[in-house]
């Protein structure tokens, strides 16, 4: 099954999935052409019901279940799902996709500015962004023209008339960015908005009121009438959430430290739903350390499901997952720094593996003879001092002295070097250059490593030499 994913700049791609694949699946092949797989834990797939509304595709539930069969190839929207500040960020494909959807929500007038300056600014940002430095002969009208949807959030004066000047100079400030530096930057300004990272949904309140509500980051806005204030719900008073059908339900405690009720009506029962999953992904997101398994074992079923399930309470027939979270803000960024850690040791591996193909085990040169007695020295340094075997990692104290790998350690009731009695052992830690430094070059270790210490008769031998010299001292 074929499935068009396209970007925010409208590029598209195509990827193949399984007829029966999960959401997951189409992302993770989606996120792999862009280079961002690392960090596809913040970004969803979107698409569009029978309705015209757009709704997060359940990337842990069966594609073709969530789109109603429709004609293939399916169409998707890759779009972020969870906004963090670009610093947080470690790959710079992932902040280009970060880029391109917000360029997006600021030209669609989704996303709100503070002032007129701020605009000014962010217009020279995608100028810089898309089109490089300012140039007199042709300049880009075209962009600016473009981008003339960014408005204030409240327009408190009206359009300066040298706002096309004001553009322009800062464009030419910025003489000399770099393309990624000016994307940063721009996500930088955004990052600092009051609407950032905040998902909108369309609802009624009330008898005629009409409401925006606004999930983000810190908690719930609702957007009333104009003659009406803002309401910010932080996640800390929320009690309860529910959602049945088209309505919402919110109950939560006011400033008081009263539980106070809001009643919505969404435009559909998707809606309310999206609503629902949207509150809590984004709380286990951002505000919790993990996600907790009464997030991710919650599901549903259908009609043939339910029937199942009474005969068989553990049969996956019919049933569907409520949210498809599964990391939280921390934990991402700690997955894909290990995971950037990891891919670059073993592309840094084939270089290391240059040395071994140059035979210089017998070179008689005196730089490579004393470069293999140095290299043995220091690995017969690193060895615990007693079995010669195991890496040294342990310390005894109060003496201080590190000479033994944990095993030797407790075995021991005086230190090896000063006699002195042994009160309690402590892990240390060597550098990673040292503790590895084996696995990558084995063929030049095995020759200067073998001769020096490969017998157990030359090893007892050893410990016994030390512990004479050891004694003599003493």
């Amino acid at each position: 099954m074929w499935c068009l994913v396209s970007q925010a700049n409208s590029v598209i791609l195509e990827v193949q999935v399984d007829p029966k694949a999960i959401g997951q699946e189409c992302l993770e092949k989606a996120c792999d052409c862009l280079g961002v797989s690392k960090e596809c834990d913040y970004f969803g797939l979107k698409y569009q019901n029978a309705k015209g509304e757009e709704l997060w595709l359940n990337l842990r539930n069966p594609i073709e279940r969530q789109t109603g069969g429709g004609v293939a190839p399916l169409r998707f929207a890759l779009r972020v799902k969870f906004w963090v500040p670009p610093h947080l960020l470690l790959q710079e494909a992932t902040r280009h996709q970060f880029y391109l959807h917000s360029r997006l929500e600021l030209v669609d007038g989704k996303l709100k500015v503070s002032d007129w300056n701020s605009v000014a600014r962010l217009v020279a940002l995608i100028a810089q962004a898309d089109g490089g430095d300012y140039d007199a002969l042709s300049p880009p009208h075209a962009l600016y023209s473009q981008c003339c949807h960014i408005q204030p959030a409240e327009p408190c004066e009206p359009k300066p008339q040298d706002f096309l000047l004001r553009i322009v100079q800062q464009h030419k400030e910025i003489k000399g960015m770099k393309t990624s530096t000016a994307e940063y930057w721009l996500l930088k300004e955004i990052s600092n908005l009051d609407m950032f990272g905040q998902e909108m949904f369309h609802s009624k309140f009330g008898y005629n009121g009409v409401s925006m509500i606004g999930v983000g980051p810190h908690g719930i806005t609702v957007y009333r009438n104009q003659d009406e204030e803002t309401q910010n719900i932080p996640y800390t008073a929320i009690q309860s959430a529910t959602s049945q059908r088209r309505m919402f339900h919110l109950v939560y405690l006011s400033l008081d430290g009263e539980e106070t009720s809001l009643d919505f009506k969404l435009d559909s029962s998707q809606s309310a739903s999206g609503l629902y999953r949207a509150i809590t992904e984004k709380h286990a997101f951002y505000s919790c350390e993990t996600v907790r398994s009464a997030v991710t074992a919650q599901f549903i079923r259908d009609l043939k499901g339910t029937i199942i399930s009474i005969f068989n309470e553990d049969s996956t027939l019919g049933k569907k997952y409520v949210f498809d979270i599964r990391r939280t803000c921390r934990e991402v960024y700690d997955n894909a720094r290990r995971a950037l850690y990891c891919e670059a040791t073993t592309i840094a591996l084939p270089e290391n593996e240059i040395l071994e193909n140059h035979a210089c085990g017998e070179c008689e040169n005196p730089k490579c003879k004393e470069s293999r007695e140095c290299l043995a020295r220091l690995l017969d340094a690193m060895l615990c001092r007693i079995c010669m075997d195991r890496s040294l990692d342990t310390a005894l104290f109060p003496c201080g002295h590190a000479v033994a790998c944990l095993d030797c350690a407790r075995r021991c009731e005086r230190c090896p070097l000063c006699r002195a009695d042994i009160d309690y052992c402590r892990t240390i830690y060597l550098p990673i250059e040292l503790t590895h430094i084996d696995k990558h070059n084995p063929k030049l270790l095995s020759e200067t490593i073998e001769p020096v210490f490969g017998k157990p008769e030359e090893i007892k031998e050893r410990i016994l030499g030390s512990e004479a010299s050891v004694n003599s001292n003493i």
